[in-house]
């Protein structure tokens, strides 16, 4: 099932599963229309999980998300 995050706090229980995975997966969706710079918009992420809860879309827009766990994640040389 497909987790929709949009706080903080479900950012770093997502991402605290996600630190037990050998590997995970990432797409980004960027707006491009009327702008030189790309605006990062929503990110896909997946890990090797229990199957229920090792998907999620991220909600980058919404006001009541630091991506501050996500970067610890990105930032793990043991992840691949």
């Amino acid at each position: 099932m497909v987790k929709l995050i949009t706080t903080t706090e479900s950012l770093k229980n997502f991402c605290k599963e996600a630190l037990l995975s050998p590997y995970i997966t990432i797409d980004t969706e960027f707006l491009r229309e009327r702008t030189y710079y790309a605006k990062l918009c929503l990110i896909q992420m997946a890990f090797v999980g229990d199957g229920e809860n090792d998907v999620a879309i991220i909600d980058v827009q919404s006001t009541n998300i630091d991506l501050g766990p996500l970067y610890e994640i990105l930032n793990n040389k043991k992840i691949l």
